[in-house]
Formats: structure tokens, C-alpha cells, sequence
């Protein structure tokens, strides 16, 4: 039995995935309503934070509280489920945190030079994160919505997995097969997915902690 007080931490904690996702469309509303011109239908949404964007600063700091409750989040969640509902998603968790891991703080140390692609180094380098973002995310999905199916209780999880991760794949080729004109539409069904399910996550982590226990189904 957890005592009281750490119940309170823990269900705060569990929050903070929804909270971050909130600071996340906040970057992007006030980010596009300071960056004057900006086109949601063909610009990327990290043209917001790019160095010499109009937007830099307030869409840098609604990213930055995003990425710092994402990361609190996920370790919160790995921590608090770790080997108890079974290895799969304790690995599919431990992915998902690896991933916010490095969308924060690259993110943070690579935005854009400015809008588009200038061929930086840090523009070469947000490409890489972006790249480490998206590998970590499926893999993390795919083991999520395995992981989850297994259980008697929580297939509805692995199903949400399934969706997210079927969205993702279909943001990936709207962004190949759509003019360029439309790339910021294949873009947002690929960052808003992930952004959506950890908000979900974080729900369903805060309903799932009830009176010090966690309410689980170890197996099928």
C-alpha cells in the first residue's frame, strides 16, 4: 500500500502528460498568432521556434514547459509501471520516455536556423532529432499496442496504439505523395497523434491510481 501522500504526487505526476500537451498547442496558437504570414497548411510547426522567427520566444517558452512536463511525465510513468503489467510495455515505456528525452532537449539545443531548411548544422542536426523522435515513437507504439493486447483488462490501450500508430504512418506518406504546399497538414496528423495519445496516456495513468493501489491485471 502506497501511503497517501505519495498517492497525491503520483496522481499529480500523471497529469502532467495532459498538461504538457496543452502547453503544446498553446506553442502553436500563439505561436502562429505572432509569426505574421505564417501558413499552417504548408509550414512546418518548428518554423515557429526557428532562430530568426517572429514567434521564437513565446512559442520557445509554451515548447520548452510542453517538453518539461512530456519529460516528467514519461518518467513518472515508467517509474510508477515498471514490471507491472508486463515486460512489454515496461519496454514500450521506457521507448516512449527515451523519446521525449530527446525531443526535449534536442529540440532545445537544434531549432531551426530559420523557416524551411537553410542546410545548418543545427538545421542538419534538428533533422537527426527528428529522425531519433519518430524511430522511438513507433517502436514504442508497436510495443505498447503488443504489450497492451496481452492484457485482460487494457486492450482498449493497445487498440489506441494501433490508431495512433496507423496515423503516424499515414501523416508519413501524406508528407511524401501531398504537394508541398500541404506539408504542414501531413505534418500535424504525425505530431498531434503522439501528442493526443500521451495525453491519453496520462488520463488513463491518473484514472488507473485508486486509493494507494494500482488497479492491474498483471496477465491475461
Amino acid at each position: 500500500m502506497v501511503n497517501t501522500f505519495n498517492i497525491h504526487i503520483i496522481k499529480t505526476l500523471s497529469l502532467f502528460g495532459i498538461i504538457g500537451a496543452v502547453f503544446y498547442f498553446a506553442h502553436v496558437i500563439f505561436g502562429r498568432m505572432f509569426y505574421k504570414g505564417y501558413n499552417p497548411f504548408s509550414q512546418a510547426i518548428s518554423d515557429l521556434t526557428a532562430v530568426n522567427s517572429p514567434s521564437k520566444k513565446i512559442a520557445s517558452a509554451f515548447s520548452f514547459l510542453y517538453g518539461l512536463f512530456s519529460v516528467i511525465f514519461s518518467i513518472s510513468f515508467y517509474l510508477y509501471f515498471k514490471g507491472d503489467i508486463n515486460k512489454i510495455v515496461t519496454l514500450g515505456s521506457l521507448f516512449f520516455c527515451i523519446m521525449t528525452l530527446i525531443s526535449f532537449f534536442g529540440y532545445m539545443f537544434f531549432p531551426l536556423s530559420q523557416a524551411g531548411f537553410a542546410g545548418t548544422f543545427k538545421d542538419k542536426m534538428h533533422m537527426v532529432v527528428t529522425a531519433l523522435v519518430v524511430v522511438f515513437t513507433i517502436v514504442s507504439l508497436i510495443l505498447f499496442s503488443i504489450g497492451f493486447l496481452k492484457t485482460s483488462n487494457f486492450k482498449y490501450l493497445g487498440i489506441i496504439s494501433i490508431c495512433t500508430f496507423a496515423a503516424l504512418l499515414i501523416g508519413v506518406i501524406l508528407i511524401n505523395k501531398l504537394p508541398k504546399e500541404y506539408f504542414g497538414i501531413a505534418e500535424r496528423v504525425n505530431v498531434y497523434s503522439i501528442i493526443i495519445f500521451t495525453g491519453i496516456l496520462s488520463l488513463w495513468m491518473f484514472m488507473i491510481v485508486k486509493n494507494g493501489q494500482k488497479c492491474l491485471v498483471l496477465y491475461p
